[in-house]
């Protein structure tokens, strides 16, 4: 999830506003749109209370159905699928303050993780995350090391074995890279 440039973090802080979900493409000729759902469950997107676009402008839509793996979801406002096409790539999400507390320590919002600073085992700094995205096959961070590049890395426990949210860092074990 990426944040756009209203709401980047700062590397020592958390996200002010956090994006569940994006719009993708009119469904049928009334307006319906498909969304694809960065919350678990998929369908929590649609509960959240005071959902906005990235500017703050908010959303009220209501959840009627599912396809392949999107939902379709009715937009107050929305009528024609000329509407809903202005819509397409439209983040849409809510106030970091408005989101539950998580209660288990091994859980987190994914959007949090931007501007965590990731250091390697050893406690050696190796950079930071810029942002996480997901392209159907799972979380991936998107770090900057201090040469300034940009690295991807699957979000995975073996990968990046504990994630401290109170000092804001991200331990990875980078995989080993096999040259061809």
């Amino acid at each position: 999830m990426t944040m756009t440039e209203l709401h980047e973090p700062q590397a020592d802080s958390a996200p002010t506003w956090v994006v569940l979900a994006v719009f993708t493409q009119p469904h049928g000729v009334s307006g319906r749109i498909k969304v694809k759902s960065f919350t678990q469950p998929h369908d929590d997107f649609a509960k959240t209370p005071n959902l906005t676009d990235a500017k703050g402008k908010p959303i009220k839509l209501r959840l009627t159905g599912h396809t392949q793996g999107l939902a379709i979801v009715e937009v107050d406002g929305i009528t024609q699928r000329e509407q809903a096409e202005l819509l397409r790539g439209t983040k849409i999400g809510t106030a970091r303050a408005a989101m539950p507390e998580l209660k288990n320590p091994n859980l987190f919002y994914t959007d949090d993780l931007n501007g965590m600073r990731v250091i390697t085992v050893d406690g050696t700094a190796f950079g930071t995350v810029r942002s996480v995205v997901n392209y159907g096959a799972g979380d991936i961070l998107d770090i900057t090391r201090a040469t300034g590049e940009h690295e991807l890395y699957a979000f995975t426990h073996a990968s990046f074995p504990t994630v401290d949210q109170v000092l804001r860092t991200i331990t990875i074990c980078p995989p080993e890279v096999i040259g061809i």
